[in-house]
């Protein structure tokens, strides 16, 4: 896997448009200051105005169990907090791309 780095506060915009630039096949979204339920919705938006709707959008930091449903329910496909395992992420990663691409 290739990692490219947006870079400290990227817009949603921003990253939509990293993601259609680089033709990414995953968007991973980390943020600790409690506003993931606003951005990583955006994020997912940003990406379907962009027509791209076969990218694996994931998010981690410090989420509140009851904050996942509704961050999955917006299109994020996994959501990681504090201490979950490198091989869960991975593994979640692997298998999302897998099935967007139907591989």
């Amino acid at each position: 896997m290739e990692v490219i780095y947006s870079g400290l506060f990227a817009t949603p915009e921003r990253v939509a448009q990293i993601a259609e630039d680089e033709d990414v096949d995953a968007v991973a979204l980390s943020l600790l200051n409690g506003a993931h339920n606003t951005l990583f919705p955006r994020v997912v938006k940003e990406l379907h105005k962009k027509g791209i709707k076969d990218v694996l959008v994931l998010g981690g930091g410090v989420i509140p169990e009851e904050d996942k449903k509704g961050l999955e329910k917006s299109g994020v496909s996994g959501v990681f907090g504090p201490g979950t395992p490198l091989s869960t992420i991975i593994d979640h990663v692997s298998t999302g791309v897998a099935k967007l691409r139907k591989i």
